[in-house]
């Protein structure tokens, strides 16, 4: 009898905390947000396991596909036939000295105003610092800049907007940002003025 009373004890004790497990794991799944629709996958980029992760010209590559499939075109991998896309390091003086950037990236006025041109430098340092997603974030950033022209957005949901974007952002987040900048929708949208060819 006591071996019984045991054995039941036992069995409710495994069971409320199986149960309280399964209560648990539910909320973790009730909780976490489906993917919104995106017509291109950027689990290749987001993927720790890349070994790549420091090749910027995926991004590109990206990014590109996605406004083909966004928008339907242009290619812009065809209309921009010099791609200059590169880590900077800042040296053992300019660290020394304290000199720190305002920016992780940027494009220049030799990509942003020629259409033939991608120009985007990323500080090397600092794209350790992000993480996958954020990275993401930030060259699409560049090339809202230097494809669109994009002058920046007050708006900090935005992709164009002149903050790096937060450690905690979700790949919703970004999915939205980014068709809103693929289609040309959001608030105060401005271009940068480049000088006419005449």
């Amino acid at each position: 009898m006591k071996h019984k009373i045991i054995s039941i004890s036992f069995l409710i004790i495994f069971l409320g905390c199986s149960k309280a497990e399964d209560n648990l794991a539910d909320q973790l799944i009730e909780e976490e947000e489906p993917q919104i629709y995106s017509c291109v996958s950027y689990d290749e980029l987001l993927d720790p396991q890349n070994t790549d992760a420091n090749d910027l010209m995926q991004y590109w590559h990206k990014f590109v596909d996605d406004v083909k499939c966004s928008r339907g075109g242009p290619d812009y991998d065809e209309r921009n036939v010099i791609k200059n896309i590169f880590f900077e390091f800042r040296t053992a003086a300019q660290i020394t000295a304290g000199v720190t950037p305002d920016h992780i990236a940027y494009s220049t006025f030799s990509g942003y105003c020629n259409d033939s041109v991608v120009n985007v430098g990323v500080l090397f340092t600092e794209w350790n610092e992000k993480n996958l997603l954020q990275r993401l974030w930030i060259m699409y950033h560049e090339f809202g800049h230097d494809v669109y022209k994009y002058e920046h957005s007050t708006d900090p949901a935005d992709i164009m907007f002149p903050s790096s974007t937060r450690s905690d952002v979700k790949i919703n987040d970004f999915i939205e940002a980014k068709d809103r900048m693929i289609s040309k929708k959001f608030p105060g949208i401005k271009y940068i003025p480049c000088p006419s060819a005449d």
